[in-house]
């Protein structure tokens, strides 16, 4: 009579060393495909942000959505002693504008690659009465002003009020839209203007400092300068450790996943120098205000510059002859306190 043959040691560890060469092989591929769907799903988010956008500029003289012109009567904050209206344009404000009405949806400013633990989606956004807006009748209110841009503490009329992390209901940026920026933020229909899509870290360097890197001119900062790009939380969404990635919207309504923050074709034209010398056009790096740039002053690189200027942000402040500001220093790098930068 034939008797059973059982699994001998020997052969079930062979088994055994199979089936996790098998998974080894296996979860890598299944890793890379769970972030090229994240990838795929934040690129149709920024599409649908960016042509709300293009939707709203039809429906409002080809302008973006600018909460100091549509709440001009003040329903949805109060000016509490500012200077000018121009302050109500930050981050918080101008989303928040669109979801309350009706433009795209609470869900579609996070990023399902979001990589910070202080990012979530607002699941309480009031649409009726919201109790956040500081005026006589709530009723009247354009936007929910508890909806948060970035994780900068925001008080009753929607403006950032001190550096403390709170939280955001936001992964993105938007083009600065000041000064000459303005003419920007509209459906210009360019296919080179980019004016929405996934944030990114600070930069270190030079326009001169030419390295021939896929960062272009410029590396990440590090802490030797008190600002860590090296270590932000944008490099984790669609990048990697050391490099960013992201999906960038533009403004004829297409997105791209841009590799570099000096995307192709996206340029800026220098300032002539000594009387001799002319001017030359250069990558433009999403995340910087470059310094060499025509026009370009540093007590003016909000207001007097055109390159591009992506940044979410929840303050600005204006000086003598309109001059918006939010921090910035010299070099050109965003300030503490009024630009979110991880």
């Amino acid at each position: 009579m034939k008797k059973n043959r059982a699994f001998t040691l020997i052969e079930l560890l062979v088994v055994i060393a199979i089936i996790a060469l098998l998974v080894g092989i296996l979860l890598p591929a299944l890793g890379k495909a769970r972030a090229s769907a994240r990838q795929l799903k934040c690129q149709t988010q920024v599409r649908g942000v960016v042509q709300s956008m293009i939707v709203w500029a039809q429906q409002n003289g080809s302008s973006y959505p600018l909460p100091s012109v549509i709440d001009d009567p003040n329903n949805s904050t109060v000016k509490n002693g500012v200077s000018t209206a121009e302050e109500k344009n930050i981050t918080s404000n101008i989303f928040s504008l669109m979801i309350f009405n009706g433009s795209i949806a609470p869900e579609l400013m996070v990023s399902p690659a979001e990589a910070s633990p202080s990012v979530a989606v607002m699941t309480g956004y009031q649409y009726s009465k919201p109790d956040t807006a500081e005026c006589d009748k709530p009723e009247n209110a354009l936007w929910d002003p508890g909806w948060k841009g970035t994780p900068l503490t925001i008080d009753k009329q929607g403006k950032s009020s001190a550096s403390t992390n709170k939280g955001s209901n936001n992964s993105y940026a938007q083009l600065v839209p000041f000064g000459k920026r303005r003419n920007r933020w509209s459906d210009t229909i360019s296919t080179t203007e980019c004016v929405f899509g996934n944030r990114g870290p600070t930069y270190q360097g030079t326009e001169s400092n030419d390295t021939g890197t896929s960062n272009g001119r410029w590396t990440l900062s590090t802490a030797a300068n008190g600002i860590i790009g090296t270590a932000s939380v944008t490099l984790l969404i669609h990048g990697g450790r050391t490099t960013w990635e992201g999906n960038e919207g533009y403004n004829d309504g297409h997105v791209n996943f841009e590799t570099k923050p000096t995307p192709d074709g996206v340029t800026y034209q220098t300032q002539t120098t000594g009387g001799t010398s002319t001017s030359a056009t250069q990558p433009d790096n999403l995340f910087v205000i470059e310094t060499d740039q025509a026009g370009y002053s540093a007590s003016s690189a909000i207001a007097g510059s055109t390159d591009a200027y992506l940044r979410p942000y929840g303050k600005l402040s204006y000086g003598s002859g309109g001059i918006v500001t939010m921090s910035i220093d010299s070099s050109g790098t965003p300030g503490n306190g009024d630009v979110w930068r991880d």
